[in-house]
């Protein structure tokens, strides 16, 4: 893969999950000539938050280009990558890579659809273009403290990467850099690196291009007081941070892995 390949500012997110259409999505379809996928979903509602626009116009708070965008909505009860988002990241100097923004985008599409249980979330970081994003992730530990404190979940967080990034993880102690940046929010704990961190993650993850040559350099075993789209989205820029400030500059893949029951 070359510099230019590696270092395109491509971002993806995906969500995994068990999906149900709506009964009804049908009738609207064939009645009202309505066919919605994620792509177009995805497309009108980041239009509608301002962050991106594909019509021509300009829109000041455009995070990104569209690339590409699909789903799995077999309903077999297996847990399937039911939306993902491929983007193009603008550079905007010291705005956080678009994450919580593109899951938020394809949260929508679904729940436009249907209803999910989510059991993972997938993210492909370029972490040339992350800024530190320590006073944001102070602020989102106060957001999760707001939970029920008798709640607790544990979930996996894994990094696969290729060998610049992995020789990173071996002189530094990320696990420890994550905690600081849970703020006493989130456990973190270093476990082996195997399938079963991933198990709520239908495999392979969309980013096949971007992500061939990586390989799971770290595992992690997190707790906390919830277990939602928002909590993955935070588990995701807690480790972006904290490669970051490790001093990791090539893209990485990152899966956070949930409860995987109703």
């Amino acid at each position: 893969m070359s510099y230019i390949e590696r270092y395109y500012p491509t971002v993806i997110v995906g969500l995994h999950g068990v999906f149900h259409q709506h009964p009804w999505i049908g009738r609207l379809q064939a009645e009202e000539d309505l066919d919605e996928d994620v792509f177009s979903l995805a497309v009108k509602r980041a239009e509608a938050y301002g962050w991106t626009t594909t019509g021509g116009g300009e829109l000041e708070g455009a995070r990104w280009g569209h690339n590409d965008a699909g789903e799995d909505w077999t309903e077999d009860g297996r847990i399937r990558q039911i939306a993902w988002l491929q983007i193009a990241a603008e550079d905007v100097p010291g705005q956080r890579l678009p994450v919580l923004p593109a899951a938020t985008v394809l949260g929508d599409a679904l729940c436009r659809m249907g209803t999910f249980r989510l059991t993972g979330l997938h993210a492909l970081a370029p972490l040339h273009l992350a800024p530190d994003s320590l006073p944001h992730l102070a602020g989102a530990a106060d957001w999760f403290a707001l939970a029920d404190p008798d709640g607790a979940v544990e979930f996996t967080v894994t990094v696969s990467a290729r060998e610049a990034v992995a020789s990173v993880v071996r002189r530094h102690d990320v696990p420890a850099l994550a905690r600081e940046r849970a703020f006493g929010r989130l456990t973190v704990e270093a476990m082996p690196v195997g399938a079963d961190t991933r198990e709520g993650v239908a495999l392979p993850v969309a980013g096949e291009v971007q992500t061939e040559g990586m390989r799971p350099v770290l595992a992690l075993r997190c707790g906390g007081r919830s277990w939602s789209l928002d909590t993955a989205v935070w588990a995701t820029e807690i480790l972006i941070d904290a490669l970051r400030a490790a001093g990791a500059t090539e893209p990485v893949l990152i899966t956070v892995s949930g409860p995987t029951s109703a």
